[in-house]
């Protein structure tokens, strides 16, 4: 997965007019609206609508998701940014933001001075998985049928140029001294259905993604990445540090809220992922997809984008890796 001056054109943007509630009367009789960036079909959908049900029902009032893709994430991102800070607007992100001024030079926002973060939801490792018909069914395997296939590429997918699917297989090819062909996507919904049609032969997907594709036997899991042990939902599946990668990493996701927000709905929203988390069959629903709740406050997720954008931004810029 910052604390820089980022992209001067913040200051020209527009909020949305509107006063803050005041704290005793959010939330009201009016929607609250959860944006993401990415179509549906994908784990950052899964965790929105996950949440935005359950946050729903504690909160006694709709919670809506918006899927709001295109732009490499700036058109849900810049609709968030100029909306009131009412408590009436959240982004549902994952890593995608923190490497964003990295990727997107004239992003026209500051990721850091123009969003509040408010809750870091979940964190997932990331599952390497590859298609049925592809002769692999270890990481050393595939490595091998890589290197055998120099001057015919396989083919990997992500949900974009940048996106951290692209950029741990960047890594992941670095590491093992195989090269494939990258195959951006605009979420991993559609690169997921080319895998399983056999256009691409690899994804490093969240397991919401992958799990139940993997336990039907439709696509096979060669390795985690993530920087604790195996993981229950996936106990025969070797985490890549095991196979000597120094591969730790893995997908978090967590809830910001445009510049300005109260503290005290900050704290209430934060709050409300707290309880959320005390419900069994709600911490289930992403223990079974092998997530790890996490449900820290605004600092925990400022402090993951500041370290993505260290690591991730870095390689961007090395590599010169431009967007769609």
């Amino acid at each position: 997965m910052k604390r820089r001056t980022l992209l001067g054109a913040a200051a020209a943007l527009p909020f949305a007019a509107g006063t803050a509630p005041a704290q005793g009367s959010w939330p009201s009789e009016r929607p609250i609206r959860i944006v993401i960036t990415y179509p549906p079909g994908g784990t950052s959908d899964f965790v929105a609508r996950t949440f935005a049900n359950q946050l729903g029902q504690q909160l006694g009032q709709s919670v809506v998701v918006e899927n709001r893709s295109g732009g490499g994430g700036v058109i849900g991102w810049t609709n968030v940014v100029r909306s009131a800070p009412d408590g009436y607007t959240f982004l549902l992100t994952d890593n995608s933001l923190a490497t964003a001024p990295a990727l997107l030079p004239n992003l026209g926002f500051d990721i850091n001075a123009d969003l509040t973060p408010v809750s870091l939801l979940v964190d997932y490792p990331c599952i390497v998985v590859v298609g049925p018909e592809v002769q692999a069914s270890t990481m050393g395997e595939f490595v091998a049928l890589a290197k055998s296939r120099q001057n015919d590429q396989l083919f990997y997918g992500s949900m974009g140029n940048g996106s951290s699917p692209h950029l741990y297989a960047e890594l992941l090819q670095d590491q093992s001294g195989m090269k494939m062909t990258h195959v951006p996507y605009r979420g991993m919904g559609p690169a997921f259905t080319d895998l399983l049609a056999g256009r691409v032969a690899l994804l490093i997907a969240a397991p919401a993604t992958v799990m139940a594709a993997i336990k039907a036997g439709r696509v096979k899991a060669l390795a985690i990445g993530t920087p604790g042990e195996r993981i229950p939902a996936l106990p025969d599946v070797p985490t890549l540090k095991e196979l000597g990668f120094d591969f730790t990493y893995s997908f978090w996701y967590g809830l910001l809220a445009p510049k300005g927000l109260p503290q005290p709905i900050a704290a209430r929203m934060q709050a409300e992922v707290k309880k959320a988390f005390e419900v069994p069959e709600f911490r289930n629903r992403f223990v079974e997809q092998g997530g790890v709740p996490v449900a820290g406050d605004g600092e925990a997720l400022a402090k993951v984008m500041r370290t993505d954008y260290t690591v991730w931004g870095g390689m961007i810029r090395e590599r010169n890796i431009k967007p769609d």
